[in-house]
């Protein structure tokens, strides 16, 4: 990362400090959340805060940095955001503020700082006159989140007054005197944090639905960022990945779905003697349950499926493809046509990162089943992806005969016109 920072202002410093980031492999799966929010620099004493949308950074504090250190607190700004510390901890910092603001500081940093021990992209703050880092950092926290490190915190400082007082983050300055330990693993005692965080504009200056909204709109930038970061072959931190699980367990699904509706499903082994019969010595053949050797997967990709409910159908699918175990998969995307199809083997997981939806018109589901009739697609199952928004006319899917699992995400109320129906809960 190369950046002229005595030629350039801080807004451009931390324009192309974004962009760097966004094209290394190791950070990539931020590309999307750098853009939730809004992000300033301000004529003000602050080093950098958030209210876990938007960002602001200290203009004086900016060109005091290097470049990887820049890269450091933008990372960091944008962690608080990824885990919305700001609303998922209010209760946190509405018991002890300053604890709740080293708390989160401490869980970000450790899991930078192994994003990137060589500091090749990002690299700690330090202060220039004592070569300090200006943040807290203690290895023993690695591995917790916030509420487990503010627990530890607390009964450490039990009869102190934590409450108040100097360098609790809160002052508008974003440092508090002595920093935590630094990445060595030495240092004084958590009383100061690399950064502000504005609780208040966070929580009081948002509606329920508002936090919801932000919820989806940082999880679905999380989303495409993974499948950026898989093009790019970069990796998914497993505390990040765990925010973006598949709202359905579609391995119990789909084999209970399996189970019940593939003909002919059991069938007859010697190969393999029939455990329950052997005490009595009596030899009977096995029954082996039939393996899906080909499943078509057809998602829906009108004009109404795009953005966070394409990304959420691209993260069920990708459950659906590790899960199912078929040897063939197909998948359609349609709207008032199959826009697209591709198809791959069953082995190869990372379909996800080399799928390529099309679609964006209208919707019209029966264009799926005369597509699968005219290629002759003859699936031991189909699986449907769609909102449900939508007319179906039935007599177009009369000759799909084989088992077809519609998962509806958001119409509760749409009929559908042959199989099963499931319904996805947003």
């Amino acid at each position: 990362m190369l950046v002229l920072k005595n030629r350039l202002t801080a807004e451009q410093r931390v324009e192309l400090v974004h962009v760097s980031l966004m094209r290394n492999k190791m950070f990539a799966l931020f590309a999307g959340l750098f853009m939730v929010g809004k992000t300033t620099v301000e004529d003000s004493k602050i080093t950098a805060a958030t209210n876990g949308r938007d960002a602001k950074y200290g203009r004086e504090f900016v060109d005091s940095l290097t470049d990887k250190e820049l890269a450091f607190l933008i990372m960091h700004e944008n962690m608080h955001k990824c885990y919305r510390h700001l609303t998922v901890w209010k209760s946190l910092h509405d018991e002890n503020h300053k604890l709740a603001n080293i708390a989160c500081d401490y869980v970000i940093n450790i899991q930078l700082v192994d994003m990137d021990p060589h500091e090749e992209i990002i690299a700690f703050p330090r202060d220039k006159k004592t070569g300090k880092p200006m943040g807290v950092f203690d290895a023993r926290f690695r591995g917790m989140d916030s509420k487990q490190v503010f627990d530890i915190l607390k009964e450490e400082c039990e009869g102190e007054d934590e409450g108040e007082g100097e360098g609790d983050g809160d002052d508008g300055t974003g440092i508090g005197g002595e920093r935590g330990k630094n990445p060595d693993g030495q240092g004084n005692s958590p009383d100061g944090g690399l950064d502000s965080h504005d609780w208040d504009n966070a929580t009081n200056g948002m509606t329920e639905g508002e936090k919801k909204d932000l919820e989806r709109e940082i999880q679905q930038a999380l989303r495409q960022g993974g499948i950026y970061a898989g093009k790019v072959g970069g990796n998914m931190p497993r505390e990040i990945g765990d925010l973006l699980k598949p709202k359905v367990n579609w391995r119990e699904v789909l084999r209970k779905f399996v189970r019940t509706s593939l003909k002919d499903r059991d069938s007859v082994s010697w190969r393999r003697a029939h455990k329950n019969f052997l005490w009595q010595d009596v030899i009977l053949p096995s029954i082996l349950g039939k393996r899906m050797k080909h499943l078509v997967i057809a998602m829906d990709t009108s004009g109404s499926i795009q953005g966070e409910l394409l990304t959420a159908f691209l993260s069920e699918m990708n459950q659906i493809v590790k899960d199912v175990g078929a040897d063939r998969i197909d998948i359609l995307y349609w709207d008032t046509s199959v826009a697209g199809h591709e198809t791959y083997k069953g082995t190869d997981t990372a379909i996800v990162h080399r799928t390529n939806p099309k679609g964006g018109g209208g919707t019209n589901p029966d264009v799926v089943a005369d597509y699968m009739k005219e290629h002759k697609l003859s699936p031991d199952a189909l699986v449907v992806l769609s909102d449900g928004y939508m007319h179906t006319n039935k007599p177009a899917w009369a000759h799909i005969t084989k088992p077809t699992l519609w998962c509806i995400l958001g119409n509760d109320g749409y009929e559908v016109p042959c199989g099963q129906k499931l319904v996805i809960k947003e």
